[in-house]
């Protein structure tokens, strides 16, 4: 028998001759590669490296690589940010698999002269290294991370993607081979069950088995390996998990089967070795499916036209990384900045509302101050460069968002709590049916040994939870609710405080009209006519409160149309000429302390009409905060908006608390607070400024109209934009809370009412494969309750769970 290899487990090559020297003794190792890297490990006095980890290690190149590559300032830049005498970067690491890994590279990298400070975030495969460029370069970094058998690559979203999706695909290889050995095993399962009522000759049945095994042993050699793996290492470093049993039940179920078909026995079990195979690996592969999506990010523009001096028409396209403090670049209409800078030439509207919240865009001039990732909007400007990329406002807030993140408490799931105390049991109790019925009838050893095994597989355990889950996640699909974390299922009925954005959240983001005041003999029907023929044409936001929603008019033809940025527009209707924009543009003084917009329409005679403005409160936003409040949570409106517009919204919807002119920095530490005092946080944007707040709440919520960015980190999306979803996922949140206990009570309630049967030999192995198939199949079906029920319509709370809402009304909203 192979002895697998010190290092990475591997088998050993017949004629390897490579050994290592751990404590007074030879261990073989595969190859050249792993031996220099566990020398490397062992010289350095990391041997509890070995004792520690949970996986074995990626067997290392023989190879070798030329990192001197990645001693290149440009290059550097890509994945690193200064940091007064120091760098700090990031590398992707591929081959992490347990904490140990990451407990070793930190260990190993910090005794390098040089190495500051190393923090290995498992989850993320992300190595962050503060190090000191006059005494180290980033070749002996890469090189650092090679000789422990890591591949380390400058850190990029589409490097982690990579990485993802390596792992996805082996996955979804291992899926599809146990999906088809499901189908074609399940079918000759189910002559065979008939044969066993209705009667089957011999040679048919041997010929059906001997066709299940042919497709069933793939599916455990090559689908199950992960389970295998996983047990081994469990067993090798005194941790009974999950896999362990699962492995166990799996082996032996395959071992009786093999000995039924060939000894001609009475039963097989090969159709519940695919199952069990399959919808555990399902379970698996939409984890890595959640965990992709969370780490797709977003990019600010990578070139930007870049010209020699003001006025200039000549320009060129250059990468943003290569801009530099003072470099001028020209933006044009409906194009994102890519730098923060100055305007020194043109003028425009500039939508900025990721970061500011204000809803509105903002006329910009010379002199005024722009920042990346903010819209152009009509009007070509050219700007001076007032911070390089690395330096930027977008890149201050992704650093707090990554702050927020690396604090981000993770939750256990509930049935892994209950699993880990009964895998022990399992074992015990199959350990000594075995002594005993050893003694008394060593032919009946066995036999019962694996019923006891088979009937107690948590299997039913183990797809308690994901079934729950994923019935919920699938039904809140339809509702036009995305969950990317299952731990909200769990945790929503802990909330205690609900946190709105103002702008695109509560609000629409967007203005309405709310009054009309008219001057002289025109009626409002003809000035709303007037002022949507003249707004038509404009991309700016304010036009969309002009738009004729209906169609029974037809639309005036506007002649002469001029855009004046930042001021209005003027016309000519039927040879009379107008003017619709701001007060100093129609020639009117002013209004101040205003919370609203004040558009005014004019001719060339005098004032016609003058229109207030507002931000339009979502329909369905009064009844939701009315139905959470009556629930008991406390609500508050953080916004970046500093008009009085957050006060006047805060008392239409009867907020007490509400704070506005917040920086995505406030926003992070009014959180924090409140998560110190004990709060469980529920925040609800859709803004960039939102993101870093988004993702150090214990919930996150986002808009479907929010910034990619803020999209990405939130553990919920509500798709069809509606506030009123989120009644929609409390309700089936505790739905789905109610199934999985009732799954669980059911799957703990059947093991150990047949355990004790199954060790007193009352059980035999057909009995206990049909006991563990139905008590998983019930926790099937009583899973895909979430998603075949329908949820009240009334609100409802009880003394009992006061934090928790019950149910909440869906009806619509009338406000003036």
């Amino acid at each position: 028998m192979s002895v697998g290899c010190y290092h990475c487990g591997e088998a050993i090559p017949a004629g390897a001759d490579f050994t290592v020297l751990v404590d007074g003794g030879q261990k073989s190792v595969c190859c050249q590669g792993c031996q220099a890297v566990a020398e490397c490990i062992l010289g350095a006095g990391l041997d509890d490296y070995y004792r520690l980890r949970s996986a074995a290690a990626v067997t290392p190149s023989n190879g070798s690589d030329d990192y001197s590559r990645f001693d290149n300032d440009a290059l550097i830049e890509e994945f690193s940010q200064k940091d007064g005498q120091y760098w700090i970067s990031r590398f992707s690491v591929g081959g992490l698999r347990c904490a140990a890994c990451a407990w070793l590279i930190e260990h190993h990298l910090q005794g390098i002269d040089g190495v500051e400070s190393i923090n290995v975030h498992l989850q993320n495969a992300v190595a962050t290294v503060t190090w000191n460029p006059d005494l180290l370069k980033p070749s002996a970094l890469f090189a650092a991370f090679n000789a422990l058998g890591y591949q380390a690559l400058p850190w990029s979203a589409a490097n982690r993607d990579v990485q993802l999706q390596e792992e996805m695909d082996g996955l979804l290889r291992r899926l599809g081979i146990a999906g088809i050995g499901m189908m074609q095993v399940g079918m000759v399962a189910i002559g065979l069950y008939a044969g066993d009522f209705q009667g089957i000759d011999s040679s048919t049945r041997t010929l059906l088995r001997l066709f299940s095994l042919l497709i069933t042993t793939p599916v455990l050699l090559y689908s199950a390996q992960p389970f295998f793996k996983n047990a081994w290492r469990s067993i090798r470093h005194m941790h009974l998990g999950m896999d362990v049993p699962v492995s166990i039940a799996l082996s032996a179920a395959y071992i009786a089967s093999v000995i039924a078909t060939l000894r001609q026995g009475e039963h097989v079990y090969y159709d519940t070795i695919s199952m069990f195979t399959f919808f555990l690996l399902l379970s698996r592969y939409l984890q890595l499916r959640v965990s992709q999506y969370q780490h797709r990010g977003t990019a600010l523009p990578m070139s930007a036209r870049k010209i020699a001096q003001l006025g200039s028409s000549r320009s060129e396209w250059v990468a943003v990384k290569s801009l530099a403090v003072g470099d001028l670049i020209s933006v044009h209409p409906g194009e994102t900045i890519a730098v923060d800078g100055i305007i020194r030439r043109g003028q425009s509207s500039v939508e900025s509302s990721a970061f500011s919240g204000e809803f509105l865009p903002t006329h910009c001039g010379p002199n005024d101050a722009v920042m990346a990732g903010s819209s152009n909007l009509d009007g070509t400007l050219e700007i001076e460069v007032s911070a390089v990329a690395a330096d930027t406002a977008w890149t201050k807030i992704t650093q707090l968002l990554e702050q927020a993140q690396s604090s981000k408490p993770a939750i256990a799931q509930l049935a892994d709590r209950i699993a880990s105390h009964f895998v022990s049991l399992v074992l015990l109790i199959s350990g000594l049916s075995f002594a005993y019925w050893y003694g008394r009838d060593n032919g009946l050893a066995f036999t019962i040994t694996l019923s006891v095994l088979v009937v107690s597989c948590p299997c039913a355990l183990s797809l308690a939870t994901p079934a729950s889950y994923t019935a919920a996640i699938k039904s809140l699909g339809k509702h036009g609710i995305l969950l990317t974390n299952g731990r909200v299922l769990e945790q929503l009925r802990n909330v205690t405080h609900l946190i709105f954005d103002k702008t695109g959240t509560l609000t629409e983001g967007r203005p309405h009209i709310i009054s009309c005041r008219l001057f002289g003999d025109i009626d409002e029907h003809t000035a709303r006519r007037i002022a949507a023929a003249l707004e038509a044409p404009s991309r700016h936001p304010i036009a969309h409160a002009f738009k004729r929603k209906d169609k029974i008019d037809v639309a005036l033809n506007v002649e002469n149309s001029e855009l004046i940025s930042g001021a209005g527009i003027r016309g000519t209707i039927n040879g009379c000429h107008y003017r619709i924009g701001s007060a100093a543009f129609c020639g009117v003084a002013p209004k101040h302390n205003s919370a609203h917009l004040n558009v005014y329409l004019a001719d060339e005679k005098r004032v016609l009409a003058h229109f207030q403005l507002a931000d339009e409160i979502r329909r369905d936003a009064l009844e939701l905060v009315q139905n959470v409040q009556r629930a008991g949570l406390h609500i508050d409106i953080l916004s970046g908006d500093n008009s009085g517009q957050v006060a006047e919204i805060a008392g239409m919807l009867n907020i007490e608390n509400y704070q506005a002119g917040c920086s995505a920095a406030q926003k992070l530490a009014h959180v924090k607070k409140l998560q110190a005092d004990g709060a469980i946080v529920m925040m609800v944007g859709d803004g960039v400024n939102d993101a870093p707040v988004i993702a150090a709440a214990d919930i996150s919520i986002a808009m479907s109209s929010a910034s990619e960015l803020t999209r990405t980190q939130a553990d919920v999306v509500l798709l069809d934009n509606q506030l009123q979803s989120i009644s929609t996922l409390f309700s089936k949140a505790q739905q789905s809370r109610r199934v999985l206990l009732q799954n669980l009570s059911w799957a703990l309630l059947y093991n150990l009412l047949a355990l004790p049967l199954a060790a007193m030999g009352l059980v035999p192995p057909w009995l206990a494969a049909l006991g563990m198939s139905l008590s998983s199949l019930l926790v099937v079906l009583n899973a895909l309750r979430i998603g075949a029920s329908h949820t009240d319509s009334k609100p409802r709370a009880t003394s009992t769970e006061p934090k928790e809402i019950k149910t909440l009304a869906t009806n619509g909203v009338r406000h003036g």
